[in-house]
């Protein structure tokens, strides 16, 4: 892996990824200068935007990088990678800025907080923890992860930008450890569906598809199936850059949050709460897509109890159509649907009213719990 020093006492940054479970780190410099074992100090790690900090503990006079401002690249900038590819030590490659704000990259070792710059500059295994500088030397990323059908570069590489890690590495070096700002809530997009059965004017904001009991969220009085446009004075553009804003914000401190409840806009005061160190993550939910064709039972029935439903009311869905509405949804077999429109779905009576007032090519919004999480389908009949 590659890292890079950013203080001339010896602070150095590098990937989690590359020191994890390491049993010794040996830091080599371009002087060839070798720092390890007791020598090197591990100040602290954050594995959910794959960031370390280092310390060569009697570091002096070392020659060191300083930070740019991330939020100022745009796509087209020159991007230069510096890194030790192959074990080719220093090596430098040269490209521009792909694109910003990367999200949803599957990748095997993370992160899960993800707002990526994508630059065509060659990255390769081992360019990991490499600083990615701009014409004036400053570092505008982290070298992190590459997506590539063979393992070798073409062309599409991810950095973190420099301002996510510069505040991640000032609280690793003065707390040792990161605290992130916590609302407990389950999210979604917001898909072309969901806008029209919901009446949004715009695909931007998130929709809250689940608030956990006792939360920040659920004190503050935001309800599941609320979409969240505004965010202590920002505009939410999608879901991603939502929970960095959210984990971004400090513990305790009371924000203002707009939402879109029932055909109108609302204001929200909420305290925002500490992140716990294991937080369940939602599981991804398919793109919904139209129409409806669905065998549904009661939840009592005992085709149902095979699925083992988590709800205690509501209608389990046994089997879906191919080729209809349905079938093209998201909806899995299993889904307990417990809501259709502004309507609760108890039993098979409930459902049997709520599909009779369905108006073609008219979307509505099914409510259904799937295992521990609740999500909502948008479908049009």
């Amino acid at each position: 892996g590659s890292g890079f020093i950013i203080s001339d006492d010896g602070y150095l940054v590098t990937n989690y990824h590359v020191i994890n479970g390491a049993s010794d780190i040996i830091v080599k410099l371009t002087d060839k200068q070798e720092f390890k074992g007791d020598e090197i100090e591990i100040v602290g790690t954050d594995p959910r935007t794959d960031v370390a900090l280092l310390k060569i503990k009697d570091g002096k006079n070392l020659p060191h990088l300083k930070f740019g401002d991330s939020d100022k690249v745009k796509v087209g900038d020159w991007a230069i990678a510096f890194g030790n590819p192959f074990h080719l030590e220093g090596t430098v490659t040269v490209g521009v800025i792909s694109a910003k704000g990367r999200t949803g990259i599957a990748l095997p070792e993370g992160p899960d907080f993800q707002s990526f710059l994508q630059t065509d500059a060659a990255i390769n295994p081992g360019n990991s923890g490499g600083p990615l500088v701009n014409i004036h030397g400053e570092v505008i990323g982290i070298n992190t992860a590459i997506t590539s059908p063979s393992g070798g570069n073409v062309g599409i590489g991810f950095a973190i930008p420099a301002n996510l890690a510069k505040s991640i590495i000032e609280e690793l070096k003065t707390e040792g450890k990161i605290t992130r700002g916590y609302l407990g809530v389950y999210l979604q997009e917001i898909t072309e569906d969901l806008k029209d059965a919901m009446n949004l004017s715009s695909l931007d904001g998130v929709l809250i598809s689940e608030v956990g009991d006792n939360t920040p969220a659920s004190r503050a009085g935001i309800k599941a199936g609320d979409v969240i446009l505004e965010f202590d004075g920002k505009k939410i553009k999608d879901l991603a850059s939502f929970r960095i804003m959210v984990a971004s914000t400090e513990v305790g401190k009371r924000v203002k949050a707009v939402i879109f409840r029932e055909g109108k806009e609302k204001e929200l005061s909420v305290t925002i709460g500490e992140m716990p160190q294991t937080v369940a993550e939602a599981p991804e939910t398919p793109e919904p897509e139209y129409e409806l064709g669905l065998q549904v039972v009661s939840i009592d029935d005992a085709r149902a109890q095979r699925f083992q439903p988590k709800a205690t009311q509501g209608v389990v869905i046994i089997g879906i159509k191919s080729g209809t509405p349905a079938d093209k949804a998201a909806f899995a077999v299993g889904d307990v649907i417990v809501g259709i429109g502004n309507k609760t779905i108890s039993d098979m009576n409930d459902y049997r009213d709520a599909m009779k007032g369905l108006k073609k090519d008219r979307p509505v919004i099914f409510h259904v719990q799937r295992g521990e999480r609740k999500l909502y389908i948008a479908v049009t009949p």
